[in-house]
């Protein structure tokens, strides 16, 4: 499988990249979402084991956002522009800083913050300490400061401050649409602190066994709580251990914004593990209602593993988006072979070499095709390249636009 690198790439770029007949059904939509850059927020306390509480606060803020239909920049994402401009994740960033940042990522909004913990007594222990979250909002668009919203509670109350928080900024991202506070503070969205505690170790740990122990320590702790379940189905598709990947990530439900991410990794983990029919069924199941090249693409290889003839034009979809993806050429000219269109292959192939002259595997199929030779198109064009991942400022973007609020 290739892997598909998350760009940092303005909102303008990215809509390139999106289907052509795409673009214009967006065009009659509302407006869109917002693009919100949501930072660690800084710990502003002594205790700096309790570092965790900042990237806690920002994960709540994105799932809620996203859920929102905001269109959120991802960790990864975040991360790398970070990395990029040698800035530490959790530093107290200037003004010029933050919209340089925000810029890179091609936000409209961001969002940071700083907490503060205090004890009663000088020997209580931390999980009796009480919390104050300031956060802040930058309007990149019109370089202007936003409000700033605070909560402040007990510690183990953190979970609750945190939704608390989200539902009052979503007043300023959306203040069109009417939210009810109580959807925010129900008890199914309460997460114990040492819950939480261990799902964010598990996100910051650089190291895969460790994220995998924080992980599975949230998971016991709360089986109901999806944030670990996810990461756990991610690890298990990356040790290529592909049906327990599927029994985690099957666990997300449909109202969960992960969930159209889980049932593409879920086509990935079953495509690996040769149930073409499965991982089609897991690609079909997001191109409904999000047609990305790259869905299109790993639907096209199940297709042609199971010889429909749909893969084809599954993969003129996928090249739709990006007519040079040397990926989706490839695949293309496998799907066209195998139905005999010898001309048109020569011609997806070629194109392949033009960009990649190493590229083996094309090379031996241009020959193929020029030779015009069936039994030898069935056997070896079964060669498919997968996309492993897909943009998510894209994802989310399509997902606002495509399914936007009746407020809007």
């Amino acid at each position: 499988m290739n892997c598909s690198d998350i760009p940092l790439v303005s909102l303008e770029l990215v809509l390139r990249s999106i289907l052509t007949p795409l673009v214009i059904l967006l065009a009659c939509l509302p407006a869109r979402a917002a693009t919100v850059l949501v930072l660690q927020f800084h710990n502003e306390s002594q205790y700096s084991d309790l570092n965790w509480v900042g990237e806690s606060i920002a994960e709540t803020l994105m799932t809620e956002f996203a859920g929102a239909n905001q269109i959120v920049v991802n960790r990864a994402s975040r991360a790398e522009a970070t990395r990029r401009l040698s800035l530490r994740p959790d530093a107290n960033f200037t003004k010029a800083t933050l919209l340089r940042l925000g810029q890179t990522l091609g936000a409209d909004y961001l969002c940071f913050g700083s907490f503060e913990v205090s004890l009663p007594q000088p020997q209580a222990p931390l999980k009796d300490s009480s919390i104050r979250i300031s956060a802040q909002f930058v309007d990149v668009r019109k370089l202007h400061d936003g409000p700033e919203i605070s909560e402040a509670g007990r510690l183990t109350e953190l979970s609750r401050l945190q939704e608390h928080l989200a539902y009052e900024s979503l007043k300023f991202l959306d203040p069109k649409v009417d939210r009810k506070a109580e959807d925010f503070m129900s008890p199914r969205k309460a997460v114990r602190l040492d819950v939480e505690e261990s799902y964010v170790r598990g996100l910051l740990s650089a190291n895969r066994e460790q994220k995998q122990k924080w992980f599975l320590q949230a998971e016991a702790l709360d089986s109901k709580f999806p944030g670990p379940v996810l990461e756990l189905g991610k690890i298990a598709l990356e040790q290529k251990q592909y049906s327990q990947a599927i029994d985690w990530l099957r666990r997300i439900v449909p109202n969960d914004p992960n969930y159209p991410d889980a049932r593409f990794k879920m086509g990935l983990a079953a495509y690996a593990a040769k149930d073409y029919s499965g991982a089609a069924g897991y690609f079909r199941e997001v191109s409904k209602a999000y047609p990305l090249s790259e869905v299109y693409n790993n639907l096209g290889a199940a297709e042609n593993q199971l010889n429909q003839a749909n893969a084809v034009d599954d993969f003129r979809h996928a090249l739709e988006g990006d007519p040079t993806s040397t990926v989706y050429l490839f695949n293309l000219g496998t799907a066209l072979l195998k139905t005999n269109a010898y001309d048109d292959a020569v011609k997806r192939f070629q194109q392949v070499l033009d960009r990649e002259p190493n590229d083996n595997d094309a090379r031996q199929l241009l020959d193929i095709a020029k030779r015009r030779d069936p039994q030898a198109s069935a056997s070896k064009a079964q060669v498919q390249r997968l996309k492993s991942s897909f943009n998510e400022t894209a994802f989310r973007q399509l997902k606002a636009m495509l399914q936007p609020e009746s407020g809007r």
